[in-house]
This record gives structure tokens, sequence and C-alpha cells, in this order.
């Protein structure tokens, strides 16, 4: 922290500023800081403007204005200060919303204490520097990479241009790589990143396979260069030609070290076809074609060769030169073309340097290929000239590529070094956010468990109506901040990825249901009527994730709920095709509720959005429930929509599909099993282990209103030894305890003689995020609650897991 630094406080309650300089005073000596006020942000932006500050805190609400605005318009003048925002405890999500945009935290008005707004302080100043030196250091990095990339597009672009692919073998190291052109004509996967010299030998031809190794061993042992043609088999099965070409690197002492290279696909140009057939179309062939007989006078061309060459159609046949003059060259003289092509009955293919009638040089790819008579003699020569002049123009720009980019690589392993220590930074980041929103939960969900556990229980007691009416908000509040938890978390878990989804047979037409029976309490406490229709069609059996399902439907019939004063809601399920193996639904909820403005429509599935600033105060709300739902529905292959007129009512629609279940051809009876609430086992020996002293009242309370003995751990050490000395029913297993967590001391509690390791435990846990069931399961644990806890679920678990165990225990013995 530095030594002394400038405060600029924005907050038009004198009340507040006042506590804030009182705070500050508490935990910071009076010479460290300097503190200036504003009480409105017309002057905060004026001192903004003539004064630097170190950190600014501003109040959301201020005469002149309001909400995000305020900090928009200050973090628009003050971009690189670092801004807590101060907000009221009903505009938390507010701050919240602030930090998305840039705040560096928030604090609400009557809790900030002094130690809480000293360590707000320095930890906004500390990231706020933390973030620029991270800022700076990544341009410069994404600069040397932008570089790099270029490189590499331009050597990609080329090859793909040029229909040549490119290889390095590091001998010594016995490493193959290859470019992306190279293993799209080899046909190997992109993915294989060990490609080695005994993959690109096994892609040859059997008949040219010994030949090739011949050639390049020749050619690392000598350290001269290979040029030859070969086939190969891709993994299509197809024969392909490819011109083979290679050069060795060798070190001071002469070892090679190094050989790199191309392979060209030829085949197209190369093809054993019918030539006759390919002589008349050669007259429409871009490419450039002649005809001789078997002694090499030329005897026709096409336009493709007067294009390419310049000479006409007689000029070409009255220079009185033979075919073989034309094309060839000091590697492929007449006698060598004459004895590997005529007499062998054999096409042959190479690369030649040529000159037009106006002296202007190109390069071609010639194939040479006798036509053959019946009795297998050349009666006549076809010779295509391919035009690769552009090619050989790439071939020399990607060499010059290569030798930039092998530079550029040599010189950029120290900015891929502090390009890998951002990215550790980056993920180390995402760690201690995945920490928080844990924290988070824990923290949040703990104290509710108290809150909602209690309220139960006060309304199981004989209250006035007056008591009632405060106790039933307590519990609608309760629940409300829960539905706000689960959002939020629900939201982090889509964000990250870490949502998964089921594949199991169930019920739909008792989902349906259960969930209208569930939303019913809710619709008739606003006397709406809440009907469910399932079509005739729709199977009653499906395999998928019913949970998820279930959940879509709970936020749109919640939604449904919240936003209608009169009237009714439907939930339809609609076939909407089949197949042998899938069955296509359509989900609709409908209400006659508000209804949603039409320029609202599209943006309504948007994070943190709801249709007006009237219906966030009215309703309530994070806005993120219909993001969950439209995410939930599209990572299942389903698509969302929404019609909705104000004042009228909405209807949101999704379509799924589902795989048939077996279970579809099976009797009622037989496919599902049928749900049904366990009568009360009195005198179950229940170990309670919970740190949390309301936590420890509460479930104490509930467990003994079932009449069952409960025993109290207050930690995890103390548990396995009181699951040492005793014989428990069940154990109801916090996570987050002090001395020993809840995992260890589950597998510890597994370690013990029989029967007391198999001792039922159930998890019961403040951790709500995502894997938190699965790491229960890991540890040993035979179920899972998370706090706040239904009482009747909890119930349900205990006794249904209680008679597993007996279950169990009879087949045994």
């Amino acid at each position: 922290m530095m030594d002394k630094f400038n405060i600029l406080l924005i907050e038009d309650n004198p009340a507040d500023a006042r506590l804030i300089d009182l705070y500050l005073s508490e935990a910071y000596d009076d010479s460290s800081y300097t503190l200036t006020t504003a009480d409105s942000l017309t002057v905060g932006l004026e001192f903004i403007a003539s004064k630097e500050f170190n950190v600014i805190l501003v109040d959301l609400t201020l005469p002149d204005s309001f909400g995000l605005d305020t900090f928009k318009k200050a973090f628009e003048k003050a971009p690189e200060t670092p801004i807590i925002v101060l907000t009221g405890v009903e505009d938390e999500k507010v701050g919240l919303n602030a930090m998305k945009l840039g705040a560096q935290d928030f604090l609400i008005k009557g809790k900030v204490k002094g130690k809480g707004l000293r360590r707000s302080i320095n930890y906004s100043i500390e990231r706020n520097k933390l973030h620029k030196e991270l800022s700076e250091k990544t341009k410069k990095l994404e600069e040397r990479s932008i570089e790099l990339l270029k490189e590499k597009v331009k050597l990609s672009e080329a090859q793909k241009l040029a229909h040549i692919g490119s290889w390095e073998w590091d001998i010594i190291a016995d490493i193959i790589t290859c470019s992306d052109e190279f293993y799209e004509i080899y046909g190997l996967s992109h993915q294989k990143t060990d490609v080695t010299y005994n993959d690109l030998i096994n892609r040859i031809h059997i008949e040219d396979r010994e030949f090739a190794k011949k050639e390049i061993e020749e050619s690392h042992k000598s350290g001269k260069s290979f040029n030859f043609y070969h086939k190969i088999l891709n993994s299509e099965n197809e024969i392909r030609i490819i011109h083979a070409r290679g050069e060795v690197i060798r070190d001071n002492q002469g070892i090679s070290i190094m050989m790199i290279g191309t392979g060209q696909d030829v085949t197209e140009r190369i093809q054993e076809e019918e030539m006759e057939k390919l002589a008349v179309a050669a007259t429409k062939s871009f490419n450039s074609v002649l005809i001789a007989n078997r002694d090499g006078k030329i005897v026709w061309v096409n336009e493709g060769y007067t294009k390419l060459s310049g000479f006409s159609y007689n000029e070409a046949l009255a220079t009185g030169k033979s075919l073989f003059e034309i094309i060839s060259n000091e590697k492929y003289s007449k006698e060598f073309i004459f004895e590997e092509s005529i007499l062998k009955g054999k096409p042959i293919s190479f690369e030649r340097e040529c000159y037009s009638k106006t002296n202007k040089k190109y390069w071609v790819i010639t194939t040479i290929t006798p036509v053959l008579d019946k009795k297998g003699n050349a009666d006549r020569i076809i010779a295509i000239d391919s035009d690769i002049t552009l090619r050989k123009q790439i071939e020399e720009e990607l060499m010059k590529a290569n030798q930039i980019a092998e530079h550029s690589l040599k010189k950029g392993n120290k900015a891929l070094d502090e390009l890998i220590k951002a990215k550790r930074e980056l993920e180390e980041s995402m760690k201690v956010k995945e920490q928080f929103l844990a924290n988070m939960s824990h923290e949040i969900r703990t104290p509710m468990n108290a809150i909602v556990g209690f309220t139960e229980l006060l309304l199981k007691t004989d209250l006035k109506p007056e008591q009632k009416q405060y106790i039933d908000a307590i519990k609608t509040s309760g629940a409300n901040l829960i539905v706000i938890i689960n959002d939020i978390l629900d939201f982090s878990k889509l964000q990250s990825g870490k949502i998964t989804f089921e594949e199991i047979s169930f019920n739909l037409h008792g989902l349906i249901k259960s969930l209208t029976d569930l939303m019913q309490q809710n619709a008739n406490a606003k006397h709406l009527i809440l009907i469910s229709n399932v079509g005739s069609k729709v199977p009653k059996f499906l395999v998928g994730d019913p949970t998820r399902l279930n959940q879509i439907f709970l936020n749109l019939v919640g939604n449904a709920i919240k936003f209608t004063e009169k009237g009714e809601i439907k939930i339809m399920v609609d076939f909407v095709s089949e197949n042998d193996e899938f069955t296509e639904l359509k989900f609709s909820v409908s209400d006659t509720g508000i209804g949603i403005p039409e320029n609202k429509l599209q943006n309504i599935f948007e994070g943190f959005t709801q249709a007006t600033n009237d219906t966030t105060r009215k309703y309530g709300g994070t806005g993120l429930g219909l993001t969950i739902v439209k995410q939930l529905v599209e990572l299942q292959r389903g698509t969302i929509s929404v019609d909705s007129k104000v004042g009228e009512g909405s209807v949101f629609s999704f379509v799924l599909t589902f795989k048939k279940s077996a279970e579809g051809q099976k009797e009622d009876g037989e496919a599902v099993k049928t749900e049904h609430k366990h009568e009360n086992i009195e005198g179950l020996k229940v170990l309670l282990v919970e740190d949390n002293l309301l936590n420890q009242i509460l479930a104490k309370k509930v467990l003994s209103f079932w009449n069952w003995k409960v025993d109290l751990a207050e930690n995890g050490l103390i548990a396995v030894e009181k699951a040492k000395q005793n014989e428990y029913d069940v154990i109801l297993m916090d996570i987050q305890l002090p001395e020993m967590d809840g995992y260890e001391a589950t597998r510890h509690i597994r370690k013990l003689p029989v029967p007391k390791c198999d001792t039922p435990i159930i998890a019961m846990t403040a951790h709500a995020i995502a894997g938190e069931a699965e790491k229960c399961r890991i540890a040993g644990m035979d179920d899972y609650i998370s706090k706040p806890f239904d009482e009747n679920v909890l119930h349900e678990k205990i006794l249904s897991i209680h008679k597993r165990a007996e279950l169990h225990n009879n087949n045994n013995n």
C-alpha cells in the first residue's frame, strides 16, 4: 500500500458522509490519507477533473443522478481510478451490476465498518494496480502473438493455394511436425500430434513403400535432397499420387540433424485414364494439352497451350520440333522420357521451366501419358502442362515466410513464457472466483437454514393472527432469497460449463402432475386457476433429465404466478413428431398476467434483465431465471420462444427431443416405482455433526419432534470418536467443520470395523455448488441434502436410507 493516498467521497447524506469519515479515521492513521467530500455527482466530477485520486467512493443515489448511471458517469470521467460503489440493502443487486461494469467493489451502507472499509479500499487499489500491469503485459504479448499468427496464417494459406503440405523431421528427437495441408493430403487426423516416421511410411502404397524408404534413407546418409513420386493409400482407401521432395540439414560436424520437405497431391494430373477421351475433352481444358505420335511429332494442341505459350495452333505444328525436344530438360532428357514412359507404357510427371513466344518465363507440371494400342505398345503421346507459376511464386514466398517464422519463433520464446505466465495468473483468478462462490454459498445458506427452519417451527406453534402474518412474511422472504441464491449459483454453473444432464427413464405425466400439485398452493394464495393438460399422443415414459425439465418448468410457472394478478395459468404438453428412436414435444406455459412490451421481447432472455425497472421494483428477482431456462433448453439441443401482449398475458414455449423409453411398453405398475410417504419410525439414534449453534438447536428440535434420539458432535474429530464408541442408525454430517472436515471424518468412519463402518451417512451442508453431491459420494456418504433443508425431504431421506440399510443387513445375515 502507498504511504499516503487521496480519497474522494461522493455522498449527499451528511450523516452517511460523517460515518465514512469516522470509519476511515478508525482504519487509517490521519497522516496516511486525505478525504475530499462532494455532496452531488456534479461537484464530484469537478473534483475528479481538477485533482488526482487514488480511490473514489460513490453513492449511487444522488440529487443529480441515480443508479447505474451514477457509476457510469464517474467511471467515464475516471476510468483508471478504482471506484467503490455505496448502495442501500435493497440496491445490493445494483452494486453487483456495477461491478460487472467495472467497479472494484460495492459496500452496503449501514453494514460497512472500519475494517471492512479498509479491506475494500486496500483491495481495490492493489487489484486496480495489478490489473493495469497485467493489461500492459497482455497488450505486449498480444502484439507479439499477432505477428506470429500472421506468419502462420500466411504460411497455411500459401500451402492450401499450392495444394502442397510441408513437414519437418527432427532426427535427433525423432519428432515429425506437419502442416495442416500435409495432414489433409495424407489423410491423417489433425488431433494426432505424435506423427512418426512409420506413420508416414505405412501410408505409402505397398508397391512403392520399399522404393520410398530407400530414397529417403539414402538422402539421410548422403545429405543429398530427394525428389520422387509415389502412391499412397489415404484414410478413405483411395490411391493418391504424391510428389515428394526433401532436404537434409547437417550440423558443423556433418551429422544429419533434420530433414525438411514437402508433399504434393498430383493425382488429378497424372491419373491413368482413357487418354483418347481426355484428348477430346482437352479442347475445353484450361490446361495445355499436346498430342504427338510415337516419334514425338506434334499433331494437335488445344487452346490452353496457345494461351500459355503464346504460339498459335499452326505455329505449334509448324515448328518442326518434336514433343521430346519441347518438354525435355537437364534432368528429364529425350532419351529418359522415351525409355521410362513410351517404352514402358507408363505415365511420368515432372516440373519444368518454360518460356513463351514473348520470352516470358513460366513453370508447368508436365504429365506424359502414352496411349497404348491393343498390343500394349505406345501409339500416341499426350502431354498435359499444368501452369504452376503462381505456385512457384508462392513457394518462394513460403521459403521466405519459413525463414521469417523460424527467426520470429526463436525470438518469441520469451514472449510465449510470459503468455504462459499470464494464462496461469488468469487460471488462478478463476479459482479465486470459484472459491468465492463456494464460500458465499456456505456463508449465506448457513444462517438461512436457521431462519427458514425456525420459521417452520414457529408456524407449528399457537400464534396470534398478527404474529402468524409476520412469520408468513419471514417465510416468504426466506423462500425468495433462496430462489435468488439458487439463480446466482445456477447461472455461475452454466457460465463455467459445469452443468451436466442425466439420461434416465422417467414418467413425464407423473412429473407434470407433481409439478402442478407443487405450484397449486402458490396459485391458490393469489386466487389463480392452475391447470395442466398433456396431449393424448404424448408418451408417458421418456429418457432424459427430469430434474432439469422440472427446473425449467418451476422457473416458467413461478414467473407466470408472480406476474399474474387474476385469471389462470396453463401448463401444456403437445406431441410434435417422432421416429423409431426419438420423440419431439412442445411444452408451453401461458398466463393472463401483465405481459411484456414488444420492444423488450428480444432481450427478455438476457442475464440480469427484466422487462422494465417497474417490474424489478414491484416483483423483485435477479433477472436470471429466463437466462437459466434458455441455456438449459439450448444445452439439450432445444429451442425456446415467447409470445406476449401487454395487459393480456404471455406464452413461453420450448421444444425438446427425448429418447423413447422401453418402459413405455410396460404396464403402469411395472414402469415406475410409486412414490409414497414413509411412516415415522420412532427411537432412531442420530449423530448430528454440526458446529453452528443455531443449526444445532434447529436440527435437534426437528429430529426430536419425530421422537428420535439425537447425539451431538461439534467437529469431525469428535464425530469419529463417537462413531467408534456408539452405534447410530444414521449420521447427519456437515462438511465445513473445525479440526476435521466432513469428507475426512467420513473416510475415517468408513475404515471402522463392521458394522460401524456401514452406518448410513447423509451430508447436510450449506455448500451447493456444482459437483458437491458427487464429492460427498466419493468421500463415502450415502446421500446429500443442502441447507436450508426441507424437513419433509430430510425425514424421507433418513427413513429411506435406514430401510435400505436394514434390508442390506438382513440379506447379509
